[in-house]
C-alpha cells in the first residue's frame, strides 16, 4: 500500500517537472477549442466510456478541465459457465492541467465512478495523474493518457476488472 507521505512527493515532483517546461504567456492562443468529445479505452472502472469534456482556460499554462462519461464493463470471470454481469459505469472527473509546452499538458485531478449492474451499486473515488494533448486549431486530434486507484476501495468492485490506466482519443470543437 502506498502511503499518503509517498503519494505527496510523487504529486509533488510531478508538478515541478510541469512547470519547469512551462510555456510563455504570449504563446498561448485565445481561440483553443473549449469541448472534447472522446472515446476511452479503460481507466474510470470502465472498460469502453464516451465521454463529454469541458476545458476552462484559467491563464496560460493552467486550464481546469471536467468530464463525465458513459461507460461499460463486465464482471471478471476466468473459466466460468455462468453468464457474466454487464455493468453500467458513470465516470466524472475534475482536473488540473498545468502547460508542459506549447500543446501539452501535465494533469493532476480526482475523480469517481458510479457503478451500477442488475445486482448492485456502488460509488467510487479516485485521485488521477496524466498527460494531455490538447489541439491550437479548432476542430483537432485531442489525446489524454492517465493513471489512477481507488485506495482502500477495491474490496467493493473485487468482481470487476479495473486498469489502473487509461487512454483517451477525441476530437476538440
Amino acid at each position: 500500500m502506498i502511503s499518503m507521505k509517498k503519494t505527496i512527493w510523487v504529486v509533488f515532483i510531478f508538478l515541478s517537472l510541469v512547470r519547469t517546461y512551462a510555456q510563455d504567456a504570449n504563446e498561448v492562443p485565445d481561440n483553443r477549442p473549449e469541448y472534447i468529445i472522446s472515446a476511452n479505452i479503460g481507466g474510470d472502472a470502465s472498460l469502453l466510456t464516451i465521454g463529454f469534456e469541458k476545458l476552462f482556460f484559467i491563464k496560460p499554462g493552467l486550464t481546469l478541465a471536467g468530464k463525465v462519461a458513459f461507460g461499460y464493463n463486465q464482471e471478471f470471470q476466468l473459466f466460468s459457465s455462468e453468464e457474466a454481469d454487464n455493468f453500467f459505469i458513470l465516470p466524472h472527473s475534475f482536473t488540473f492541467n498545468l502547460s508542459g509546452g506549447k500543446r501539452s499538458f501535465g494533469e493532476i485531478g480526482i475523480g469517481g465512478s458510479w457503478i451500477t449492474s442488475s445486482t448492485s451499486n456502488l460509488y467510487i473515488v479516485y485521485p488521477m495523474l496524466g498527460y494531455r494533448y490538447h489541439p491550437f486549431k479548432n476542430p483537432g486530434f485531442s489525446f489524454r493518457a492517465w493513471v489512477y486507484y481507488p485506495f482502500g476501495q477495491m474490496s467493493k468492485v473485487e468482481n470487476i476488472w479495473i486498469s489502473p490506466f487509461g487512454v483517451s482519443f477525441g476530437i476538440a470543437l
